[in-house]
């Protein structure tokens, strides 16, 4: 946060942490989850609900999504390049486990 504050000149409402924020973040994840289960109900739709459309599918919303931003705020220097070393792995292993986690409700829940 300090770094972030310092990179704005200390601009008010920069990096606050209060209920409008943290409603955005949650808006955010909503519609990251929805695009989540969406790709992935189309892919095991396709190819069936397995491992390999579990790691497909999670893998291309990865892609479509933190590593653009990652790279966006990384080019618009409002983080380091060496980050992407740790926060694209970690993003890469939640999309994992979301994607996971719809699979095996998808397989719960399927009537065939």
């Amino acid at each position: 946060m300090p770094r972030v504050k310092l990179f704005f000149d200390n601009k008010l409402g920069i990096v606050d942490m209060d209920f409008t924020i943290f409603a955005i973040w949650g808006f955010w994840d909503t519609i990251l989850t929805g695009i989540l289960v969406f790709v992935f109900w189309l892919y095991s739709e396709v190819f069936g609900n397995s491992n390999r459309s579990v790691l497909i599918s999670s893998t291309i919303v990865w892609i479509a999504i933190f590593v653009v931003f990652w790279i966006a705020i990384a080019n618009m220097g409002m983080s380091s390049w060496h980050i992407l070393w740790i926060t694209l792995p970690l993003s890469w292993l939640e999309m994992i486990v979301g994607t996971w986690i719809t699979s095996k409700l998808y397989k719960k829940y399927e009537h065939d």
